[in-house]
């Protein structure tokens, strides 16, 4: 697991990680210690048991008394409770430094995109992937008038994610608007080759085929076009046919990269910033944004 998806553990898991008892007095037992909402306490510490730099202290947990069962509120001795106590608030202010700390490296907040990496197996590949990077974000933001620019702001050794300043809020609007366009046509282009590949198994003379396949090819580029000329509208001063053509890369070769398994997505917590792009994880439902492509495909 790289850093950045550990922190994105960390961060779901950090709130979670509260452990409180209360002394009880009791005449026939040395379990003088309870706490409650263990349940939860419990699952964080699983969740968060494959980051390597915190295994000591997620053993210490699950080796003690908290892991004996899965009850939510439990009864200690006062050794195992003052283990779990001090192991749980080591935990807690540790993740909680990390985060800030981190947070604080990564500068630019809400112009900040992460980009996760297609998988690739030579050095031909990464070029490859960094050349297509080039065409689907860095291109687009030099030719819009979002006042934008690209700065590789941290990379992870041995990563599949890098973290890059668009400078502008402008900036990463357009590229959630090339994602988004991008993600429908993925999609589109899906849909045509399962018709293609349909067409082929039908009793149709060579014509009729090619026919049919050209016209699929043409809508296909029809949509590609419709998309491009949406976003240059909305974020571009010039709007000549080269421009138009060097966003239309943009957009099919941000479709590839998702295609291949990439993912931009903001670093922002603004949700109006985060639902302008699109959801990885529910790709086959996404619809343009453009009202007339998404009534023209039904």
């Amino acid at each position: 697991m790289n850093i950045k998806e550990s922190l994105d553990k960390i961060e779901r898991n950090l709130s979670k990680l509260n452990y409180k008892s209360s002394y009880v007095s009791t005449q026939n037992s040395e379990l003088n210690y309870t706490a409650k909402n263990l349940v939860t306490l419990k699952d964080a510490v699983n969740d968060l048991s494959d980051i390597d730099f915190i295994r000591p202290q997620i053993n210490t947990l699950k080796s003690s008394a908290l892991f004996k069962n899965y009850k939510d509120e439990d009864a200690f001795i006062s050794t195992e409770n003052g283990k779990i106590n001090s192991t749980v608030e080591e935990l807690r202010i540790g993740l909680t430094f990390l985060l800030n700390y981190y947070n604080s490296a990564i500068t630019g907040g809400d112009n900040v995109i992460e980009i996760k990496l297609p998988d690739t197996n030579s050095f031909d590949e990464l070029s490859k992937v960094s050349n297509d990077l080039k065409k689907a974000i860095e291109f687009p933001i030099l030719d819009s008038n979002t006042g934008g620019n690209v700065e590789i702001l941290t990379a992870e050794n041995g990563s599949i994610w890098i973290i890059i300043s668009v400078g502008t809020i402008a900036a990463v609007n357009l590229i959630a608007s090339i994602c988004w366009a991008a993600a429908v046509i993925r999609k589109k282009m899906a849909e045509a080759n399962i018709f293609e590949a349909h067409a082929k198994t039908l009793d149709l003379k060579n014509e009729a085929l090619t026919a049919l396949v050209d016209a699929q090819k043409k809508q296909l580029q029809n949509i590609v076009q419709a998309e491009a000329e949406a976003i240059a509208s909305k974020h571009y001063d010039i709007k000549d046919p080269e421009t138009i053509g060097r966003l239309k890369l943009s957009l099919q070769t941000t479709a590839d990269l998702i295609d291949r398994g990439a993912k931009i997505l903001p670093n922002s917590k603004e949700e109006e910033i985060i639902k302008a792009f699109p959801d990885y994880s529910k790709l086959a439902l996404i619809e343009s944004s453009i009202k007339q492509i998404t009534a023209g495909n039904k």
